[in-house]
């Protein structure tokens, strides 16, 4: 019986390291709901669920060279249970913040932390200004609550296309906002 192109995990990755998208394929396919579960376990969210386990993916394939990966599943399951962790760590971080900005506007802070959310507002605006139309179109119907297959019908273009596009977006926003420490990543992952 001829063996068929990657039978094993260490045969996908073998194949991922080189650049085979094919291969990136079979081991998204492979393990995406599996990882989805176990996100969706914690997080109780379904768009930031997908969107961690896209981080997980984008990530594996940026880092494919240089990842010395010898269990795959427990690598991918470690590193949601990971990226589950972080989101929780953000999502408190923003609920502190948030809460500080509800203190009476006589507070000495205040003044000081509405100016800096103005600032922060204001980069995020600039930088979303310097996405590409169709990426920056694809970013803003994500976040305004549309599921990747429902931007890949509305735009007629592939769900990959779609969580390509998102990839790409949040890179350059990240890249932008990364003088504005936590705070710049927590106001535009959940802005």
């Amino acid at each position: 019986m001829k063996k068929l192109p990657f039978d094993t995990d260490q045969e996908l990755l073998a194949d991922i390291a080189t650049g085979d998208s094919r291969a990136f394929e079979i081991l998204y396919r492979r393990y995406f709901s599996k990882l989805y579960g176990a996100a969706y376990k914690r997080l109780q969210d379904k768009e930031l669920t997908e969107e961690v386990v896209q981080e997980l993916f984008v990530s594996l394939w940026e880092r494919r060279e240089t990842l010395p990966i010898e269990n795959i599943e427990n690598y991918l399951f470690t590193s949601i249970k990971y990226l589950v962790i972080a989101q929780f760590k953000k999502n408190t971080l923003f609920e502190k913040y948030s809460s500080t900005l509800m203190l009476d506007e006589n507070d000495d802070n205040f003044t000081e932390q509405a100016v800096a959310f103005d600032e922060l507002n204001d980069a995020y605006q600039q930088a979303l200004q310097t996405i590409p139309e169709k990426c920056r179109e694809v970013f803003l119907l994500k976040r305004s609550g549309l599921s990747q297959k429902e931007i890949s019908e509305r735009l007629d273009i592939s769900e990959k296309t779609v969580e390509n596009q998102m990839t790409k977006a949040l890179k350059i926003l990240r890249e932008a906002l990364k003088d504005y420490t936590a705070l710049g990543i927590l106001f535009f992952t959940i802005g």
